[in-house]
């Protein structure tokens, strides 16, 4: 299997605030830390902790060289006393049984063991575990050992990398593997009585398994993450509900109802420092609390009294900065019998922290429509100082708290109904119920009529009409006609496509005393994907599949959004992963394709097919250019290949293509265009694509300069009022055309002065000045 962080691309490193809170923060102390970083050159990574059976403590910590064991017996002067060496790896992780350490690597090493017996001295007898003669393995990713002396090796480079459970009770240094479970590979796990939780990252879900016989393992079901990239899984004491973290930018910490493995349902999900883009790691369970390290965001404290409600009640940020990448703490161990709390910071150092497990100040209630008295779902509730808001569900339930009791006010908001807000008086501990009726507005009609160029209705032409607080989408009938019933006398977003004709889309100011607006298409091939007209997708690859989608970047090798000229957000992409690693979801293992509508060309004279492209080819082997993006244009007869992209380098921006289609294949009534990408083994690569603005134009349509001349040039660029032009002489000619060709403005321009577009709707045009044709956007 690929190293799942081997390959991390353009990582999104957005510096906030540096933190003011480095001594102590709410309910979580600073007591000492200790820079192992500096003592050894290295960086941490994972923790875990121990206790002897006089009352020492220590801090068994992984570095990128070895382990170290640090005596936090006095919490407030930690010391070192072991450092075992080992080959450079980025991951270590610690577990330990009766008086043993195990400690996992990606490095060649095999399972290090180490035993304690000997702690406080630095005599310490080591030996490595290689697996069984005939079937061994030597690096693996994470384990868990279990109360009964069972080890599990979780993605360890043998077969699919899943679970080997290894016997510790007959020689705690040299175990015996009793068993497997193998299906996926296994990122994380955890173990509670007879019950296996399992974290698949690259599958994107958690599998809980019985291992009551350990020779044969049945698995009972699986569930996906919020974020489809399940890291790491822990358990309540009961093994009724599990605890889920997912390792990208903006993700959650989940909780889920696993009473019944065949039915796993989300009970609830939370974020630190919602909108910022931290990444949760790694999250463990307390009795009714979760500590969670949280990369940038340090370590934090979750009440989980009621996992349907999670409410944070303490952090402590390790880390100086804030950043969306893998920054900060990497691991935090709270089981020591002392109640502290261990911490480790990849390039901070070790922290000692205080802890206090406070319970929340809970909201709940129930929300209902004040004339049908349904309940209602999705209504937004926020209270006061708080960023992250939480949703009602079909039932009309909502579930909310505080970390401080106080006196707060409580904002109800749902498209179509006036917002109201309450104060409610929160106290620690206690459940306040506060069920809310919300007034629906009364609404006005508004009738939108779409025709095409000569007047005749239009059937079947999608609309959306976008207002901040909600989105209405219809299609018209057969007169061309919808009716919409809106709520809010406002400026709407009106967007309207059909395929066989170039979309619309302008702001419009709607009253109740509009009544009716008509909206004229004009003919043409355009699709810029605000709407699905209906291409089709082809693929073999394992991942990376086009798809239709507002761009989601974690990454610089895939879009950040859509090209910025078109009337919505919506691109093709391959693959469109929330995630910081680009070798997670770029197009791998075959190919993927997408091909047109059937298109009639036979009425343009001189047809050109524009589009706008993305290629991010990271390592692309020349030769053969096997990850490579492809143009064909089939007229119902032949196919013709019109623009092919490959390894000769990285295009990670939008381009635009503008092609003579009868320089290629004879244009006919019967025509498609595809867009393939591939990626094939085994010369794996980053290969990510995307497409957007396609449509067909006249020539002119075309000759616009590659590389404008510094002299000469146009701006603003995008305007919403002038044109300036620069470089030409003081008495020119100019011509504005649409992007079918159709003749939009003409005129002449003296001294250099502004031209006025602002007749111009908003979207793309072409200027041709002195013969040269450039592209400006009209906003």
């Amino acid at each position: 299997m690929k190293n799942l962080y081997s390959l991390v691309f353009g990582l999104i490193f957005s510096i906030c605030s540096i933190s003011t809170n480095l001594i102590a923060q709410n309910n979580l102390d600073f007591v000492s830390s200790l820079n192992i970083n500096q003592m050894h050159n290295t960086e941490l990574n994972d923790i875990w902790g121990y206790a002897d059976g006089v009352g020492n403590e220590y801090a068994l910590v992984g570095t990128r060289d070895g382990t170290s064991i640090v005596n936090v017996t006095v919490p407030q002067s930690p010391t070192e006393v072991f450092f075992g060496p080992g080959m450079n790896s980025v991951w270590r992780d610690i577990k330990t049984w009766n008086n043993y350490a195990y400690v996992t690597t990606e490095a060649q090493q095999g399972l290090y063991i180490i035993d304690l017996t000997n702690l406080p001295n630095n005599n310490l007898a080591t030996t490595l575990y290689t697996g069984p003669i005939g079937n061994s393995w030597f690096s693996a990713h994470n384990l868990y050992i279990d109360d009964n002396g069972f080890a599990y090796i979780f993605g360890a480079n043998r077969d699919n990398g899943g679970v080997i459970i290894l016997d510790l009770n007959t020689d705690p240094m040299n175990p015996t593997e009793v068993g497997t479970f193998d299906n996926w590979y296994v990122h994380d796990g955890y173990v509670l009585g007879n019950k296996l939780f399992s974290a698949h990252i690259g599958e994107g879900f958690f599998s809980v398994v019985d291992i009551t016989d350990k020779s044969s393992p049945v698995l009972l079901g699986t569930k996906n993450t919020p974020n489809d990239f399940s890291h790491n899984i822990w358990a309540r004491a009961d093994a009724q509900v599990v605890f889920t973290t997912d390792e990208v930018s903006g993700a959650f910490i989940a909780s889920y109802d696993v009473s019944d493995p065949s039915n796993i349902f989300e009970l609830d999900r939370v974020q630190s420092s919602p909108g910022a883009g931290v990444i949760p790691h790694n999250t463990h369970v307390l009795g009714n609390f979760l500590i969670t390290s949280y990369y940038s965001d340090g370590v934090t404290l979750h009440d989980a009294t009621y996992p349907y409600n999670l409410i944070e009640i303490g952090s402590y940020d390790t880390y100086p900065f804030q950043t969306t990448s893998y920054d900060g703490s990497w691991g935090a161990y709270p089981f020591l019998p002392s109640g502290l709390v261990l911490a480790s910071d990849i390039t901070e150092g070790l922290f000692v922290l205080n802890p206090t497990y406070q319970q929340a100040a809970y909201l709940e209630g129930t929300i209902t429509d004040a004339v049908t008295v349904i309940p209602l779902q999705n209504v937004t509730v926020t209270l006061s100082g708080q960023t992250l808001t939480e949703q009602s569900n079909s039932s009309g339930f909502y579930a909310s708290g505080l970390a401080t009791a106080q006196a707060a006010n409580v904002t109800y908001s749902k498209g179509g109904y006036y917002p109201q807000t309450v104060n409610v008086n929160l106290i620690n501990g206690v459940v306040t119920t506060q069920n809310i009726v919300l007034v629906p507005i009364p609404p006005f009609n508004l009738n939108l009529h779409v025709q095409d160029m000569l007047g005749s209705p239009i059937n079947n032409a999608q609309i959306k009409l976008v207002h901040p607080l909600i989105t209405h989408t219809g299609s018209t009938n057969a007169l061309g006609d919808e009716t919409f019933s809106l709520y809010y006398q406002d400026n709407y977003y009106v967007e309207i496509g059909k395929w066989g004709f170039f979309t619309s889309c302008q702001n419009m100011n709607i009253d109740q005393t509009t009544n009716t607006i008509t909206i004229t298409l004009q003919d043409g091939i355009f699709d810029d994907f605000e709407f699905d007209f209906g291409w089709t997708t082809t693929t073999t690859a394992s991942s990376g599949a086009w798809e239709r989608a507002i761009p989601f970047n974690g990454n610089t090798a895939s879009p950040l959004e859509d090209v910025m000229f078109d009337c919505g957000n919506y691109a093709f992409v391959t693959g469109n992963s929330p995630t910081l690693n680009a070798d997670l979801d770029d197009v791998d293992g075959g190919f993927t394709q997408i091909t047109s509508p059937i298109f009639d060309l036979t009425t343009y004279t001189t047809p050109y097919v524009n589009f706008s492209y993305w290629l991010y080819n990271n390592y692309g082997p020349l030769p053969p250019a096997d990850d490579t993006l492809i143009f064909t244009l089939n007229n119902g007869i032949t196919t013709a290949e019109i623009l092919k992209v490959g390894s000769l380098g990285d295009t990670a921006f939008w381009q635009q293509a503008s092609i003579e289609v009868s320089a290629f294949i004879t244009p006919t009534a019967n025509m498609t265009l595809t867009v393939y990408i591939s990626d094939f083994d085994p010369a794996v690569n980053i290969t990510e694509a995307g497409f957007d603005y396609f449509f067909i134009g006249e020539n002119l349509s075309l000759g616009i300069n590659k590389e404008i001349s510094v002299a000469k040039s146009i701006y603003p660029n995008p305007t919403n009022s002038t044109l300036n032009i620069s470089g030409f002489g003081k008495d020119v000619a100019y011509q504005i055309y649409n992007t079918e060709g159709k003749l939009m403005l003409l005129g002449k321009v003296e001294n250099q002065e502004s031209i006025n577009v602002e007749i111009l709707q908003k979207g793309f045009y072409l200027i041709k000045i002195e013969g040269e044709v450039f592209r400006f956007l009209k906003d």
